[in-house]
């Protein structure tokens, strides 16, 4: 059974147990960055502390994040509490985005605007959280801009992927982040959450599709939307 403080940060009781691809971590350990004098610049306060190198990797990814479309995938996602499950994801950029695990987690997530609905289909429970909540909000929004409400921590690439460490801007709970993506050229590909309680969940997109027309009747949430439909419930 999927806990919900497994797919979001504890601190606001979201599920990210099994399918929000892509971070690594333990409890909210606080890593300390070398400032060295050599690499402080004028950077925007997210990106302060990164060598030039690795400034140069943020703005690749934002550039590569800011003219992404849609994403569609299967995803597996594996927790280090031995859980997992698998499912569908849909992303279309700016604004919406829908997690659907496969049976016997009974879970649904859907983005659609300014909150996300979470509704339990064995519990026919319906919950709505703010979007900004959420460990990919700032991939929906409508521009991405890693150095705002994000502290990148580091950038790294290789010959074949690019890996970004970060965490939001002011998180007390020590939530952080890993986004993985394969390069030449580059392309989401994973990624990996550690929340406050230091549990590790993994997200793997398997067959992503990009940039294709996603039906926009798959974000609608009026029929999942049980306190709307019986408002005397």
């Amino acid at each position: 059974m999927v806990k919900i403080t497994q797919i979001f940060s504890a601190k606001t009781l979201l599920i990210l147990t099994l399918t929000l691809s892509v971070f690594a971590g333990s409890p909210w350990f606080t890593k300390s960055l070398a400032y060295a004098d050599s690499n402080i610049s004028n950077e925007p306060n997210g990106l302060t502390g990164l060598s030039p190198d690795e400034v140069s990797i943020v703005r690749r990814v934002e550039g590569y994040l800011n003219d992404l479309k849609s994403v569609s995938a299967r995803f597996i996602q594996i927790s280090s509490n031995g859980s997992l499950s698998e499912g569908k994801v849909s992303i279309q950029r700016p604004g919406q985005m829908r997690f659907e695990y496969d049976p016997p987690v009974p879970i649904i997530m859907i983005a659609n605007g300014a909150t996300l609905l979470y509704f339990d289909k064995k519990l026919k429970q319906s919950t709505y959280l703010p979007l900004w909540k959420t460990p990919l909000w700032f991939l929906i929004r409508e521009k991405v801009e890693l150095h705002k409400d994000i502290q990148i921590l580091s950038a790294q690439e290789s010959d074949s992927t690019i890996q970004l460490e970060l965490k939001a801007e002011g998180e007390s709970d020590g939530t952080q982040m890993t986004l993985l993506f394969s390069d030449n050229p580059i392309s989401l590909r994973k990624w990996e959450v550690v929340d406050a309680q230091g549990i590790t969940t993994q997200v793997s997109l398997i067959n992503p599709v990009y940039d294709t027309t996603i039906d926009e009747d798959i974000f609608k949430t009026d029929d999942l939307d049980l306190k709307r439909q019986n408002p005397e419930k």
